[in-house]
């Protein structure tokens, strides 16, 4: 009886082959081969996901000493997407990622690609690139002050087809500089995401949370060199002169010569 039941199911595996091979194919795998060697050293980690035409999704993660290993997945033919988000840490999965309220975004890198796979084969190359803007904000105080600031956006996340989460962001970083009589200025950093629209804004406040300025960043990013368009996004030193109702912006260093000046 056991040798029965093994023959009727190796009958069964070469009909089966045999059907793809002879027959119509269109219901037999593909088989998909995804490139993740030119992934920049500054990822650590890539969180993967395939979605199918029929709504399937699949998920895997890759660490760094597998980027240089092609990486091989039979999927459903048809058309494919594929979202790749590199260096997620603290964002939360909502069928993509979204910053956690109180905070600000990973340093995120993010590849998306949508492909037709009809072929037995096919090959795909991804390339993670940098999607966020590092806010590196030095604003010019003396060592009597208390200065705090909060970053504000309605942009939160990426969905796994690349498209701007909307939500509430809102990030009041820790001070990383004070003043000193040699240095008279606080520092602050914050990251956030590509923005979808121009709600992007600092707020400064001083002592008993007064409102000193609040800045419209969205309306300056276009004259600093950032554009949302862009595949790859750029990190902005930032300098705020309150009592001077000045913005300097540069995309090198606080002290670049190469920068923009602009009163608000």
């Amino acid at each position: 009886m056991g040798q029965i039941k093994t023959l009727t199911a190796l009958v069964l595996t070469v009909v089966f082959v045999q059907a793809c091979i002879m027959e119509d194919r269109s219901n037999c795998p593909a088989y998909l081969t995804l490139d993740f060697s030119e992934t920049p050293d500054k990822v650590s980690e890539i969180h993967l996901f395939i979605e199918d035409s029929k709504g399937y999704l699949f998920k895997d993660t890759l660490p760094a000493n597998k980027f240089g290993i092609p990486y091989e997945i039979p999927v459903r033919r048809g058309e494919l997407h594929i979202a790749a988000f590199g260096n997620n840490d603290r964002m939360m999965y909502d069928y993509g990622y979204r910053i956690h309220e109180g905070e600000d975004a990973d340093s995120l890198y993010t590849c998306f690609i949508s492909m037709a796979c009809n072929d037995d084969l096919s090959f795909q190359h991804i390339i993670p690139v940098k999607n966020y803007i590092g806010l590196n904000i030095r604003i010019i105080g003396n060592i009597s002050d208390s200065l705090g600031i909060t970053v504000e956006s309605t942009s939160v996340g990426y969905g796994l087809s690349g498209e701007i989460i909307e939500g509430i962001f809102r990030h009041s970083p820790n001070t990383t500089h004070l003043p000193s009589s040699e240095e008279a200025y606080f520092e602050f950093f914050s990251r956030v995401l590509r923005q979808k629209d121009e709600s992007l804004s600092v707020t400064v406040r001083g002592t008993s949370d007064k409102i000193l300025a609040r800045v419209p960043l969205s309306a300056f990013l276009y004259d600093a060199g950032i554009n949302m368009n862009d595949d790859a996004l750029k990190d902005l030193y930032i300098t705020l002169d309150i009592a001077l109702s000045s913005i300097i912006l540069s995309l090198e260093s606080w002290n670049s010569t190469n920068h923009t000046e602009i009163l608000f």
